[in-house]
């Protein structure tokens, strides 16, 4: 670069990266070359010099940094693109769960082989993932199943939820029962007219119980709707199996006066000859 002030000429690289790069420098960066005779031996000289390939490395990191951004946007941006691999390969491990889950296959005993099979195809973004990962962390323990299908579990009961949320109106229906470890369990169902105007059943918990008496059957059922922010007032038809039918009907006419109720037919038609029955054989 020449300049008429000085009427010599300067390396333009190394005058603006060499004083950043805390050099005095001397001819070509401070003091103006003139040597014209020696013009091509001294260039030759200064471009294999330390300070104007230091000068040249700085220019082209400028460069970089000016496209692609300082340091620490691009390590921001690795560190973005390695979490989006990462919930890429999460998902596959969940959507796995839930095949297993939607077929009734074991997963505890089955997700391994799956994932080996899985990778073994193709799958680069999961094969990557298990490979970074730490022996600890590799998301296919039996712990980690077990977290995903609680996970798959909690998403579709909050898609459930919202479905019934948005209908007009529905009917609830429940049945007690004992579980293996003698525990008394409600099982909930809930059935709706959904947007296509198809009526639609569909289970969505299981609530422990403290007695089996009609007054702690209302409460849990009462306390679930509220808990998932189900509007009760939209409740307009309930089934249940017919035990203890005048506490359900004392219960439910206590606080819910409109509502009508009709015995199971189906229920109570076997009743006269089962007692007919016993009476015979006695």
């Amino acid at each position: 670069m020449f300049d008429k002030n000085f009427q010599g000429a300067f390396c333009k690289v190394c005058r603006k990266r060499g004083i950043s790069l805390q050099r005095t420098g001397g001819t070509w960066i401070s003091k103006p070359f003139t040597n014209w005779k020696k013009a091509i031996e001294k260039m030759k000289i200064h471009a294999k010099s330390d300070i104007h390939l230091l000068s040249c490395e700085a220019e082209m990191a400028a460069a970089t940094a000016l496209q692609e951004g300082s340091v620490i946007q691009q390590l921001q941006q690795i560190k973005d693109d390695e979490k989006l691999k990462n919930r890429m390969a999460i998902k596959a491990l969940i959507r796995c769960t839930h095949f297993l889950a939607r077929r009734h296959i074991p997963h505890t005993t089955n997700f391994d082989e799956l994932i080996d099979l899985i990778v073994s195809c193709g799958a680069e973004d999961l094969k990557g993932f298990l490979e970074r990962a730490r022996l600890n962390a590799t998301y296919t323990s039996k712990v980690a199943v077990v977290e995903f299908v609680e996970a798959v579990g909690l998403w579709a009961e909050e898609c459930l939820l919202k479905r019934l949320r948005q209908a007009s109106h529905f009917s609830i229906m429940a049945d007690e029962c004992t579980d293996v470890t003698t525990t008394e369990e409600l099982s909930i169902f809930f059935r709706w007219v959904n947007m296509d105007g198809q009526p639609v059943e569909h289970f969505l918990d299981i609530v422990p119980l403290k007695a089996t008496d009609a007054k702690t059957i209302y409460s849990a059922l009462v306390e679930f709707m509220k808990d998932k922010n189900i509007q009760i007032s939209k409740l307009v038809g309930m089934g249940f199996d017919g035990a203890a039918t005048s506490l359900w009907e004392t219960q439910w006419c206590a606080e819910s006066p409109e509502e009508n109720f009709t015995s199971c037919t189906f229920r109570t038609l076997p009743l006269p000859f089962a007692t007919a029955s016993m009476r015979s054989s006695s």
